[in-house]
This record gives C-alpha cells, structure tokens and sequence, in this order.
C-alpha cells in the first residue's frame, strides 16, 4: 500500500467510479478493524491511511484538487477566514462499522443537507480581497419548539419499533441492509402532536444577510468547503456543510492563471530593434520592462512579484508577451528611410 498514492492505498485505479471506491474503503475497513486485529499496531496505522485516503477522494472538489495538484487543498490553500472539509469518510467509517459488528453505537442525529452557494466578484476583488455582502436561506432550529418538532407542552416519545436506535429490526444490524426504521424514519423518536411553526420537523427557514472576508487569490471556479454551515439536521441534528464557488469576471487586459497574470502588448518597432525601456500597465501600477536590441515577436517578459500576493506570503508574476508593431500606412518619406536601411543590410 503506497505511502503517496491515495488511490493505491484503496487498491483502486485512478478511473474509479465513486461507488468503486466506496466499496473498496467498506472492504479494507472491515479487514484492518481492531475487533478483528486486537493489539495490532500495524492494523491500526493501515485503517489510518485508509479513511485519510477516502476522505479526499469520497469528496469531488478534494479529489479533483488531488489528480491536478497532488493535494486536497488545490491552489487556493493558504486562504484565510475558511475552514475546509475532506468529505465525509469518519461518519461513514462509523456507519459502516457500527452496523457490521453489531449496532453497538447509539444512534446518531441526522446532518443537516449541505447549503450551495455563488459567490460572483470583480477580477480586483479576487485580485486583492475583498469584504462581500451575501444573503442566503438557511434552515435553522425552529424557535417554539426548540428545535424538537413537538409543539409546546409536548415532547417526542421513544418510537416503539425501533426503540430509539432508528434501525428497522427486521433487518438487524447487517452492512448493506436498508436499516432505516419505517415508522420513525431513523429518527428513533416519534412526534405525536407536531409544531404548527415548523411542522414538526424541528427546522424553518432564515434569511441570512451577512458579510464575508474574502481573501487575495480566489480563482473562477474554485469551490470552497466550509464544514457546520450548512442546514441544521432535523430535531437537533447537526448542520452540514456549505460549498461556496466562486464567479470571478474577467478582465479587459489581465488573464489569471492561478497566481500569475498574463497579458499581450505591443511595442514600437523601433524600440524592438534597437532596444530600449517599456511602461507596462500592471494590478499594482504602472512598471517597465527592458527590451534588448533585436526583440523578436512573441517574446515572453516575466516581471517578478507582479501576480497576485497571498495572505501566506506567496507571490505570483505578470508574464508579457509582446507584439511588434508594424506600420501599416508610410509616408514618401517614411518608405525612403526604410528602404535605405534594408540596402544597409544588403
């Protein structure tokens, strides 16, 4: 099992299909648990690796960012004011193995749905940073019932099928059993007498209006996970997570590729064969470049320290790539002055 390659710790090709990996992740858990290897430390450090490994690559976004960077972070590591999820290997370990050996963990709240979100900014805002002012609905513990679903007086009995583990009896406690209770719908408790606010689900729906930090460097299309900012779960279950993907405009003179900034100039033709200094228009100012005598078309400058600057200290450069300017329209005058200096050339 390779240290560095997360598909090789699941035995799986890099094609696989996420169902393939699941089931990989379900087999290798069940072989390396300590109730089937009490005291093996080697058992122990490979289930280790093996959620670490799931954990990317059950998650999209983390595995996307791992086959094109070679870690979960993609390029927006290092971004301030954001938490990140690996997806949600831990709570499926748990699942899976306290259904296989026998339902010995109590039953767990229900997570909340994860919330999507756009975020649309200004190729400065992205640039530099910037505050964003952003409104969404979230739904949150409803305020009369307390979040129980039961209406005031009242509380939620013990479902009698289940008993309160929210697993349908029937099916006992195997792996791939549909183990949801029918009658409480896994929820372990029953809600005689239901809240009129929020319909005895336990939740309604806010508005959220707030404002976020976002840091220098986002990129257009890049998705965020934030974990705990999602919709709560019902009756008290945990919220989930929430995706945020970004929507950077584009820029009449820039192209961003990750930290670096493209563009393409022209120069004089003048100043392409004899040399000279060039003012170039930059997201920090104004700056110049030296053109060596003789420049040929579609010479690429690097101007350092030009890109886009992190809150981590990483810097990126602004690549130009310059274009001669030809002169389309010669006066007699012009055209004399030219030809004597190609006969010069003869």
């Amino acid at each position: 099992m390779a240290e560095d390659d997360l598909y090789e710790r699941l035995g799986v090709s890099r094609t696989a299909s996420d169902e393939e990996i699941k089931r990989a992740y379900r087999r290798l858990a069940k072989k390396y648990h300590p109730d089937r290897n009490p005291g093996d430390k080697h058992a122990e450090e490979m289930l280790k690796k093996i959620n670490e490994a799931y954990e990317i690559l059950s998650d999209p976004q983390k595995r996307a960012n791992y086959d094109r960077y070679g870690t979960p972070d993609g390029p927006g590591a290092g971004m301030e004011g954001w938490s990140f999820s690996f997806g949600s290997g831990f709570e499926d370990l748990e699942e899976i193995l306290s259904g296989f050996f026998g339902g010995r963990s109590r039953r767990r709240s229900r997570t909340g749905d994860d919330l999507q979100l756009e975020i649309t900014l200004t190729f400065d805002e992205a640039f530099f940073g910037c505050e964003k002012d952003i409104v969404f609905n979230r739904m949150v513990p409803c305020e009369e019932c307390n979040g129980t679903g039961a209406k005031s007086g009242s509380s939620p009995r013990t479902c009698p099928t289940c008993r309160g583990r929210g697993i349908d009896p029937r099916y006992g406690f195997g792996l791939f059993g549909n183990r949801s209770c029918p009658t409480c719908r896994g929820m372990g408790e029953i809600v005689d007498t239901p809240c009129s606010a929020c319909r005895g689900t336990g939740l309604v729906k806010k508005r959220i209006d707030t404002t976020v930090k976002i840091p220098p460097g986002v990129e257009d299309g890049i998705t965020q996970v934030i974990r705990g900012s999602g919709h709560f779960g019902p009756r008290g279950g945990p919220p989930g997570r929430m995706f945020v993907t970004f929507r950077v405009k584009p820029h009449d003179l820039f192209i961003r590729r990750g930290l670096h900034v493209y563009m393409e100039m022209e120069i004089p033709f003048s100043v392409a064969v004899l040399g000279g200094k060039v003012e170039v228009p930059t997201m920090w100012g104004k700056s110049e470049i030296h053109v060596k005598p003789g420049t040929e078309g579609n010479t690429l400058f690097r101007m350092r320290g030009k890109g886009v600057h992190t809150n981590d200290g990483r810097q990126g450069d602004q690549l130009v790539r310059v274009k001669i300017k030809i002169p389309k329209k010669l006066n007699k005058e012009q055209k004399k002055y030219l030809e004597k200096f190609d006969e010069l050339f003869d």
